[in-house]
Formats: C-alpha cells, sequence, structure tokens
C-alpha cells in the first residue's frame, strides 16, 4: 500500500498554484509532437528537458508529465484520419479509427480517442499509485525466460489480429523481431547491419513505423483527392467530437477493462503501450465473435 505521509506531502505540494502554470503549454507541446509522424513523445521531452534546468522540481515534473500526456493522445490523431500511427501505441487505434474517417466519421473517433486516453491515463495513474509497490517487486522477478514468452505472445496477438492468414501475422512478427536485431546487442555484437556504418544504431521504431504504414497509405491514396468522397462529411465539427464522447462515456465497463489491461500490461519492462493497444483490439475482438 501507499505511504500514506508521503502521499499527504504530495498533495500538499500539488496545492500550489503557482505549479500548473507549465501544464497546458506541456500538453499541447505534448499533443504537436505526437500528432506529426516522425515526431515523438521522446523527442518532444528531449527538445525541452533543458527548459526545466531553470525550473523548481514541482515544476518541472509537471512539464515532462504533460508532455508525455499529451502525446499519448496526440499519436491518435494521423492514426485515425491518415491511418499513419503517430506513435507505437497508435497502431490499434487506426484498425477502427481510419474506417470511421472514410465513413466521415473522423470526429467522432477523435472524441472517443480523446476520452479513451484521459480515462485510461488517469485509471493507470490512480491504480498505479495504489498497486505500484507491489508491481515493482513483482516487475523485479521478471528474468530473460518470462521477457521471451512476453515475446512471443506479442507475435501471437499479431496473428491473431491478422483475420485473413495466421500465417502471415507469424511472419510478419517474426519479421519485425529480425528488424529489432539490427546493429549492437547488449553483449557488444554487431548483427545484420550488412557492413553499413549507418545500421550500427539498428532501425529506430518511429521511422520504421512511418515507413511501413505511411509508404504503403500514400500508394493506396494515389488518384484520390479525398479521403471522404461527400464533402459535407470533410469537416470536423466540435458538435461530433462532443458526440464521440458521449458515446465512450457510454461504454464504461470497456473504459474500465482497457484502463486495467493497459496498467498491467504496461508495467511490465520492455512492454509497454505497444503491445497493451494489440491486447486490448485481440481481447475486445474475441469477446465479439464468441
Amino acid at each position: 500500500m501507499i505511504n500514506v505521509d508521503a502521499f499527504q506531502a504530495a498533495i500538499n505540494l500539488l496545492s500550489t498554484p503557482d505549479a500548473w502554470w507549465v501544464v497546458p503549454p506541456g500538453l499541447i507541446i505534448g499533443l504537436f509532437f505526437g500528432s506529426i509522424p516522425g515526431l515523438s513523445i521522446s523527442i518532444a521531452m528531449a527538445v525541452f528537458l533543458p527548459a526545466t534546468l531553470y525550473m523548481d522540481f514541482l515544476p518541472a515534473i509537471l512539464f515532462l508529465t504533460a508532455i508525455f500526456t499529451g502525446g499519448g493522445f496526440g499519436g491518435a490523431i494521423p492514426a485515425i484520419m491518415l491511418n499513419i500511427p503517430g506513435t507505437s501505441s497508435s497502431v490499434a487505434t487506426a484498425f477502427d479509427g481510419y474506417p470511421m474517417a472514410c465513413r466521415g466519421e473522423h470526429a467522432q473517433a477523435l472524441g472517443i480517442g480523446l476520452v479513451g486516453s484521459v480515462l485510461g491515463t488517469l485509471a493507470g495513474y490512480v491504480l498505479l499509485l495504489f498497486a505500484v509497490q507491489f508491481i515493482s517487486h513483482w516487475v523485479l522477478r521478471l528474468g530473460p525466460t518470462e521477457m521471451l514468452v512476453v515475446a512471443l505472445w506479442g507475435v501471437t496477438l499479431i496473428a491473431i489480429l491478422n483475420d485473413a492468414s495466421i500465417s502471415k501475422g507469424i511472419s510478419a512478427g517474426i519479421f519485425g523481431i529480425l528488424i529489432s536485431t539490427i546493429g549492437y546487442s547488449d553483449a557488444g555484437q554487431m548483427r545484420g547491419t550488412f557492413g553499413s556504418m549507418y545500421l550500427l544504431d539498428g532501425i529506430p521504431v518511429i521511422p520504421g513505423l512511418i515507413g511501413f504504414f505511411a509508404a504503403s497509405e500514400l500508394f493506396n491514396l494515389v488518384g484520390k483527392q479525398y479521403i471522404v468522397n461527400d464533402s459535407s462529411l470533410r469537416e470536423v465539427k466540435f458538435a461530433n467530437i462532443l458526440s464521440g464522447m458521449r458515446y465512450a462515456f457510454g461504454k464504461p465497463f470497456q473504459l474500465l477493462r482497457g484502463s486495467v489491461m493497459g496498467t498491467v500490461i504496461g508495467a511490465i519492462p520492455g512492454v509497454g503501450a505497444s503491445i497493451a493497444n494489440l491486447a486490448r483490439i485481440s481481447h475486445e475482438g474475441i469477446k465479439e465473435s464468441g
């Protein structure tokens, strides 16, 4: 359980109004960096980290946390609008969000994604507040065997999500693992570089996502003027965003299940939201098919 005295001291610190002025600009920065494919939350935090040197401890922590939180939803914007995930954690958002955008329901999809992101993040913070001590002891016991099982689980999820062919899904997962082995290993061994010095650091996740998702989507858009044919449905109306938010609030059990699943999976080292979002959509697909 949590330390009551430490929790009370934290509440007293957060009750200082002057510490919260950095939160709105942090959210905007995170949203901006997360919504542009090629940029990422880590880049945003690296760029604005020097600014925290001139801040007190509490505003600096709130500022970086706001950037991280805003970027979590920012990655869903290009996933919904362009079928190009802005971050690895928004891959599953494109599965349902982009088809909605093609039907002219992009504003509703943005509203649903916003509510899911806000409530999921809030629930995750609350759950971790009460369970972080237990989870930390459990996570420290994970070894190479457990991490191998988690990796195999991720590949299996990819295979399950590919309705056309399970073998193609497994092949795609294995191909991704092979790409991740390019560069220096933790033991200092050089692998898969084909003698090129440009591959010594491996292939970063974000450029890899853009290459695989953006390139294929650009080929699909060749010859099309608009994603949505009906001109009356192309605008992003605030009323439609509110409609999507009301729809999301009408699914409390789905929001709760997703928050718990994301918190538990996200606490595993080396896994995080990249597998959590796939696990969640896979779980919903299995329930609907059952």
